[in-house]
C-alpha cells in the first residue's frame, strides 16, 4: 500500500541497531523510537510457552476509539532475549512492515465508514481460538480486505521471479503463503466459494500496492 516504502525505508535504514542479541524490551523500545514519528502506532511485546527460542510471531489490532495501531511481538517465555542476524532480521521487518500496514488497511476502513455502520473488528488474529470463531473472523469483509492484502505481500516475497497473477492464478498449489494456508486450513472440509471468490478479487486489486 501507498506506506510501504516509508515503513521499509525506516526499517532498513536503521537495521544495525536490531542485529545481536536484545532484551524484547529493547527491540520494542528501538522500535517504538524508530516510528515515533508516527504518533498512531505503538509497539509492544508478549511471551507465550508455544514460541521456541529465537522464533517470533508478529500481531496485532486497531483501537478505533483511540485511532492508535499496536503492533504485538510475540516472543518466547523461556527467556528475555532474542539474537538477529542479517538473515533472520528480513523475516522480522517483513511480518512487522506486513501488520502495520494490516492494521492501516483497518484504519482507513474505520475512518471512511459511515457512523451508522458495524465497526472494524479489534483482534488481528484470534489466539487460540475456535475453528467456529476463527471462521466467523476471517469472513468478516474488513478482514477480507486486509488479509487479501498481506497474501498479496506474500506472492510478491516469496515468488519472486515468477508472474504474480500467475501465481494468484494457481494459489491452490502454493506452499509458502501463510496468510493464504491460515484460509485454507480454517475454511477446509466446508464450502467457502462465496468468501474465496471476494478474497481473490481482492489480492488481484492489491498486487499493484503490496
Amino acid at each position: 500500500m501507498y506506506l510501504a516504502l516509508d515503513i521499509n525505508k525506516t526499517l532498513i535504514d536503521n537495521e544495525k541497531i536490531f542485529i545481536g542479541q536484545l532484551t524484547y524490551a529493547t527491540v520494542v523500545r528501538r522500535l517504538n523510537k524508530i516510528f515515533g514519528h508516527a504518533k498512531d502506532l505503538k509497539f509492544k511485546y508478549e511471551t507465550f510457552g508455544d514460541i521456541p527460542l529465537d522464533d517470533f510471531t508478529v500481531s496485532g489490532l486497531y483501537d478505533m476509539f483511540f485511532d492508535k495501531k499496536y503492533i504485538i511481538l510475540n516472543f518466547s517465555n523461556k527467556t528475555n532475549t532474542i539474537v538477529f542476524n542479517r538473515h533472520t532480521i528480513e523475516p522480522f521487518f517483513f511480518l512487522v512492515s506486513q501488520t502495520i500496514q494490516h492494521e492501516t488497511i483497518h484504519q482507513n476502513q474505520w475512518m471512511n465508514r459511515d457512523s451508522g455502520d458495524e465497526a472494524v473488528k479489534l483482534d488481528f488474529r484470534i489466539m487460540n481460538g475456535t475453528t467456529a470463531e476463527e471462521r466467523e473472523y476471517l469472513s468478516d469483509i474488513d478482514e477480507i480486505d486486509a488479509y487479501a492484502h498481506d497474501i498479496a505481500m506474500e506472492i510478491k516475497r516469496y515468488y519472486p521471479n515468477r508472474n504474480p497473477y500467475e501465481v494468484l492464478k494457481n494459489i491452490q498449489k502454493t506452499r509458502k503463503l501463510s496468510s493464504y494456508n491460515y484460509y485454507r486450513q480454517t475454511f477446509s472440509r466446508c464450502d467457502w466459494y462465496k468468501i474465496k471468490k471476494q478474497l481473490y478479487k481482492k489480492i488481484y486489486n492489491w498486487m499493484p500496492y503490496a
